[in-house]
C-alpha cells in the first residue's frame, strides 16, 4: 500500500509513498484528534459518488486510481485509493481537509484502532465547540435585561 495511517495518543499520522507522494504534494498529514468528527468504512464507489470530481492538484486514471487533493474550499478532500472494494473515510472539521478517502490493507482493523483512539482521547482530554458562539456588535450593544441572571 502507499499509504499507512499511524495511530498515536494524540492524533492520526497519515503516511503517503509512492506516486501518492507527488499527487498529494505531501509527505503525509497529521490530524488531531480534536479535529477528528467521525470514521467510516464505505465502498470505493460510494466515496467517489460522494466526493467532488475536480481534482487539484490531484491525479487518476478512470476507476483504477485516485489520489490527491479533490475539491476546493469547504468540500476539499485528501485521497489515496486504488483497486480496492473498501476505503477508510475520516471526516474533519476545519480546514485543509473536510475529509480524508484512504485505501489500507485491512480497512475495518484500522476502522476499530481509530475508533478506540478517538473514544480515549474524548473521555482524556476537554473538548471545545465546533462552532464557538461569537456575540455581535449589536448583542453586545443591547443591555441585559434586569432579571436575566436569575
Amino acid at each position: 500500500m502507499a499509504v499507512r495511517l499511524e495511530v498515536t495518543r494524540t492524533g492520526l499520522r497519515v503516511h503517503f509513498s509512492g506516486p501518492d507522494v507527488l499527487a498529494a504534494c505531501s509527505r503525509g498529514l497529521f490530524v488531531p484528534y480534536t479535529r477528528v468528527l467521525g470514521i467510516r468504512v464505505m465502498t470505493r464507489a460510494d466515496a467517489v459518488a460522494s466526493s467532488p470530481h475536480l481534482p487539484c492538484p490531484g491525479l487518476w486514471w478512470w476507476q483504477r486510481y485516485r489520489a490527491g487533493c479533490w475539491g476546493v474550499g469547504e468540500r476539499r478532500q485528501l485521497w489515496s485509493a486504488r483497486l480496492g472494494t473498501d476505503v477508510v473515510v475520516i471526516y474533519l472539521s476545519g480546514r485543509p481537509f473536510h475529509r480524508v478517502v484512504v485505501e489500507v490493507d485491512e480497512p475495518e482493523r484500522a476502522h476499530r484502532r481509530i475508533d478506540a483512539a478517538l473514544l480515549h482521547s474524548k473521555k482524556t482530554s476537554p473538548r471545545r465547540a465546533l462552532r464557538g458562539h461569537r456575540r455581535s456588535s449589536i448583542e453586545q450593544s443591547i443591555p441585559e435585561p434586569a432579571g436575566a441572571d436569575r
